[in-house]
C-alpha cells in the first residue's frame, strides 16, 4: 500500500508538473480547507506519536512528535496570516511576503526534523532520554512559533519573493527555495538509506516525505496562487500529512484488537480447570445463571446436563490417582469434541462430575445430546475398574424448561441432580430425564445420593 500510494503520487505529479503554471479557478474557501486539514491531521499525528513516546519512552518518537507538532503550528499559523482568508493582507500584521516565508520555513522545517530524528534511533529509553524528549518537541513548537513570528514581525528583514500580482516566481530561483529542494531530498534519501524502511512506520514516514518533496517541487514550478501546480501541492500535502496519522491510527487499532483477543485469551485461562482444560465451576456458576436468565426473558428452552463417571472412586483406588486424572482428561476432551453448537459447553462441576449446558435447545434434541455424549464416553476404551469390567461409562441426568420451567436455575441444576441419582440408582451408563420421574424434590434425593456413591 506505500509502493502504491507513493508511486501514484509521483505519476500524478509527473502529469501535471508541464501544466503547473496554468492559472486555474480561483477557489477562496479552498486555503481555509486545506491549511485546517493540515493542522488537524498533523496535530493528531503528533498525539499519537507523543502517546508512544510516553510508552516506550524512545527519543525517536519525541523528535518525530516534534516534526508533526512543527508543521501543525505552521500550517495553522499560515491559515491566519494568508491573504484575504480572514482579512485581505491576513492577520497578526502580516504582509505580502509572510504567507510565503512561513511556506519556507515549513517545507524546509519537517523534512530537517524527520532527519534529525535519525539521530534519535540509536539512542535507547533512559530517565535522561525521557526529559531530551520533552525538551526536544518543547523546542520544535518554539522554533515553530519563533519562524512564525519572524515572518510576520520581521518581515521587513526577509527577501521579497512575492509581487503585486501575486507571483511568486523569484522563490523558485532565490537560495531559499533551492534550500528547500535540496532538504527534501536528502531527507527522503538519508532516510531510505538509513532505515532500509524495515518498519511500518519507516515505509510511510518515507511517504510522508515523498508527498513533502513533490509538494515544494510543484509550488517552486508553479510561481503563482491558484495556478494548477500550487492547488497539486497543497492536495500532496494533504496526503502527506494524511498517510502518517493513517498508518497511526491502523497499527493503534491492530494493538487494541491484539489487546482485546489477549485479555479474551487470558479470561479464558483463568476460567478452565487445571486438570481438564474445560470451563471450571467459578465459570459455570457465573455462566449458568446469565444463560438461564436470557433463555427465561427470551422464552427459549434451555437444557442442564449432570454427567459423572461410574465407578470413579474405584477407578482411583485400583489405577492409582494419575491414572484417575489422566482418565477425567480423556472424559473431558471426547465431551469436549462432541458438543457441535458454539454456545454450547461444559465444565468441571467438582471431582469426577462435569456439567454441560445447552441453550436454546429443545428437550428431544438435549437427550439427543446426552446420548451422544455417553456413548462417546463409551468409544473411548479406557478399561473400567468395575467387576463387571468394559470400559469407563458415564451416568447421565438431564432437566430442561420445556414444557414446565422450574422457578430458579438452581433448581433446574437440582432436577438434573436427581435424574443423575436416578441414572446411577438403574445400574449407571445412561441417560435419565428429569421430566420422566416427575416433579422430584432434588433436595430430598441429593442426600440420598451422597449415600449411594458414585
Amino acid at each position: 500500500m506505500a509502493a502504491f500510494a507513493a508511486l501514484l503520487a509521483v505519476v500524478a505529479a509527473v502529469l501535471v508538473r508541464p501544466y503547473a503554471k496554468e492559472p486555474g479557478p480561483v477557489i477562496p474557501p479552498f486555503l481555509p480547507v486545506f491549511a485546517t486539514w493540515v493542522t488537524l491531521t498533523e496535530g493528531l499525528t503528533a498525539l499519537l506519536l507523543w502517546t508512544q513516546y510516553a510508552v516506550s519512552g524512545r527519543l525517536l518518537f519525541a523528535a518525530l512528535t516534534g516534526a508533526y507538532a512543527f508543521t501543525s503550528v505552521t500550517a495553522a499559523f499560515q491559515l491566519l496570516v494568508f491573504p484575504g482568508v480572514f482579512s485581505p493582507t491576513g492577520l497578526l500584521s502580516a504582509g505580502p511576503q509572510t504567507a510565503v516565508w512561513i511556506w519556507v520555513f515549513w517545507h524546509g522545517g519537517f523534512p530537517a526534523f524527520v532527519t534529525a530524528s535519525l539521530l534519535a534511533r540509536a539512542v535507547s529509553p533512559s530517565l535522561g532520554s525521557r526529559a531530551k524528549g520533552r525538551l526536544t518537541a518543547l523546542a520544535a513548537v518554539l522554533l515553530a512559533v519563533g519562524f512564525c513570528t519572524l515572518a510576520t514581525a520581521g518581515q521587513s528583514y526577509l527577501p521579497t519573493f512575492v509581487a503585486k500580482s501575486g507571483s511568486y516566481m523569484q522563490l523558485s530561483s532565490s537560495p531559499a527555495g533551492l534550500i528547500v529542494e535540496a532538504v527534501c531530498v536528502a531527507a527522503l534519501g538519508l532516510h531510505v538509506s538509513t532505515t532500509r524502511l524495515r518498519s511500518l512506520m519507516d515505509l510511510w514516514l518515507a511517504v510522508a516525505l515523498v508527498g513533502a518533496l513533490i509538494d515544494a517541487t510543484l509550488t517552486l514550478s508553479a510561481g503563482a496562487r491558484y495556478s494548477v501546480g500550487w492547488y497539486a501541492a497543497r492536495v500532496a500535502s494533504m496526503a502527506s500529512s494524511s498517510s502518517m496519522l493513517g498508518m497511526l491510527i491502523y497499527e493503534t487499532t491492530g494493538l487494541y484488537r491484539q489487546l482485546s483477543d489477549t485479555h479474551r485469551k487470558l479470561v479464558e485461562t483463568s476460567a478452565r480447570d487445571g486438570l481438564t482444560g474445560v470451563f471450571n465451576r467459578a465459570y459455570f456458576d457465573d455462566r449458568f445463571a446469565r444463560d438461564y436468565a436470557f433463555s427465561e426473558a427470551s422464552e427459549q428452552p434451555f437444557c442442564v446436563l449432570l454427567i459423572d463417571v461410574d465407578h470413579f472412586k474405584q477407578y482411583n483406588d485400583t489405577f492409582g490417582h494419575l491414572a484417575g486424572d489422566d482418565c477425567l482428561r480423556q472424559v473431558a476432551g471426547a465431551l469436549s469434541k462432541t458438543l457441535r453448537r458454539q454456545s454450547d459447553f461444559v465444565a468441571r462441576y467438582g471431582g469426577e462430575e462435569f456439567v454441560v449446558v445447552l441453550p436454546a435447545c429443545e428437550p428431544a434434541a438435549g437427550l439427543r445430546v446426552a446420548e451422544s455424549l455417553r456413548a462417546a464416553v463409551v468409544g473411548l476404551g479406557v478399561q473400567s475398574a468395575s467387576p463387571s469390567g468394559g470400559s469407563v461409562t458415564v451416568s447421565i441426568g438431564i432437566a430442561c424448561t420445556f414444557p414446565h420451567s422450574p422457578e430458579s436455575a438452581p433448581a433446574l441444576l437440582g432436577l438434573a441432580d436427581a435424574a443423575l441419582y436416578r441414572a446411577k440408582a438403574r445400574g449407571r451408563n445412561l441417560v435419565v430425564s428429569a421430566a420422566d420421574i416427575g416433579n422430584l424434590d432434588a433436595g430430598n434425593h441429593a442426600s440420598a445420593r451422597r449415600s449411594i456413591g458414585h
